[in-house]
């Protein structure tokens, strides 16, 4: 049995950045609000959506801070991506209805774990710079009627020897790996360069246009506490500290 690639989805979602403060290093705040890990990065998405606390339980400020302006000015690096759980049902469902069109119809999205690194810069002349990798793993549940008979490890290698050969169906997937004893959970890895300069204003206080040197608007509302910049989406949440 050939292994097909399932097409993997995605959402842009929130995005985190952080700078260095004026002592030369503040702590980053993640997708919980709370202090980053030691590796820079917050917990794994929850089942709500959000990103789970030390408990396992989700942390309440996902997605859920209010437009409120502030000075963008500045240097921004990204450091945490923050999914509302409007993000996750809506990629679900996305998911779902590729699936019901696939190969294996039974494949599920099972969790989520988006991240973001590169650097956001507004300038003082109103122009603005986005260098982004944007990514992070989707983990995709397999029922055993979809292998027949096949093992997670000769799922990882049917998947991953499409990814090598460039012949998966989403270039942005970098690789796979498959566990289980019956049913295979595969994590998928994404990652997808991003990048844009144009230029920027702000409206109703707390409104931000991005027009790109393509003539592409986008607009979001937005929010500075202290050092943090966050980005609002109508199903997500930037958080960011400047430097």
């Amino acid at each position: 049995m050939t292994i097909a690639g399932a097409l993997l989805l995605l959402s842009v979602g929130g995005l985190a950045v952080v700078g260095c403060g004026g002592d030369g290093g503040a702590d980053a705040t993640c997708g919980d609000g709370g202090p980053c890990g030691a590796d820079g990065r917050a917990d794994a998405t929850c089942a709500d959506g959000g990103p789970c606390g030390g408990d396992g339980g989700p942390a309440p400020t996902c997605g859920k801070v209010q437009p409120c302006g502030g000075d963008v000015v500045g240097d921004w690096t990204f450091v945490e991506v923050c999914e509302s759980a409007a993000s996750i049902a809506a990629l679900k469902a996305d998911f779902a209805k590729m699936a019901a069109e696939s190969w294996c119809v039974g494949q599920t999205l099972v969790g989520v774990e988006p991240a973001a690194s590169g650097s956001l810069v507004f300038g003082a002349d109103g122009t603005y710079s986005l260098a982004l990798l944007y990514g992070g793993t989707l983990d995709i549940n397999y029922p055993a009627s979809c292998l027949a008979g096949l093992s997670c490890d000769d799922a990882t290698a049917g998947f991953q020897s499409q990814i090598d050969a460039g012949a998966y169906p989403v270039p942005t997937v970098t690789s796979i790996a498959c566990a289980g004893s019956s049913n295979c959970v595969c994590r998928a890895t994404v990652d997808s360069p991003r990048s844009a300069a144009g230029t920027y204003s702000i409206s109703s206080g707390s409104v931000l246009t991005f027009t790109a040197t393509t003539g592409t608007a986008n607009t979001k509302s937005y929010c500075v506490e202290g050092n943090a910049l966050h980005v609002l989406d109508t199903s997500s949440d930037l958080i960011a500290m400047k430097r």
